[in-house]
């Protein structure tokens, strides 16, 4: 095998392996998961507001909810690729962060009178995941450029 040759392989597999991880993020952060995630995620911060037993209740069907969409895009999805370390704690800051901001916003909600100030909180966590999902989603391209094709008249030779 020619040097060039080797390099024309090794951008290929790159570019592959970008391909995948870009097919992956596009799945994960389609509308319908995303959706049904910030669904789930309202239901279990806004259940706070509700009275002792109720509140522990309407988890339920938010834990049923995470459960379906789990099994649907296991089943449904183009790529599988492993969770690395570096993804799960990628992963494991940003719901943190989230927890985090849903306290802060509950807090001042609350301050200020608000009579459900976890449903309102919740909302604006939602809503703002919504939009950061969606521009992870379109920023989920394939960067570089296709590999270039071999001369079908050299035969790959």
């Amino acid at each position: 095998m020619k040097p060039d040759e080797a390099r024309a392989a090794l951008d290929d597999l790159q570019y592959r392996h970008r391909q995948t991880r870009a097919a992956s993020a596009r799945y994960g952060f389609s509308g319908a998961n995303v959706l049904v995630a910030a669904v789930a995620l309202f239901i279990s911060f806004a259940s706070f507001d509700l009275p002792n037993p109720w509140g522990g209740a309407v988890l339920f069907p938010a834990v049923g909810l995470l459960a379906v969409q789990l099994t649907v895009c296991l089943r449904r999805a183009p790529v599988r690729l492993p969770l690395g370390g570096r993804q799960a704690v990628l992963a494991a800051a940003a719901g943190v962060a989230l927890v985090a901001v849903f306290r802060l916003l509950a807090g001042a909600a609350g301050a200020a009178g608000v009579p459900a100030p976890h449903a309102v909180a919740a909302a604006a966590v939602c809503l703002a995941g919504l939009v950061a999902a969606g521009r992870v989603r379109a920023a989920a391209t394939v960067p570089g450029r296709a590999p270039a094709e071999p001369d079908p008249g050299t035969d790959g030779q």
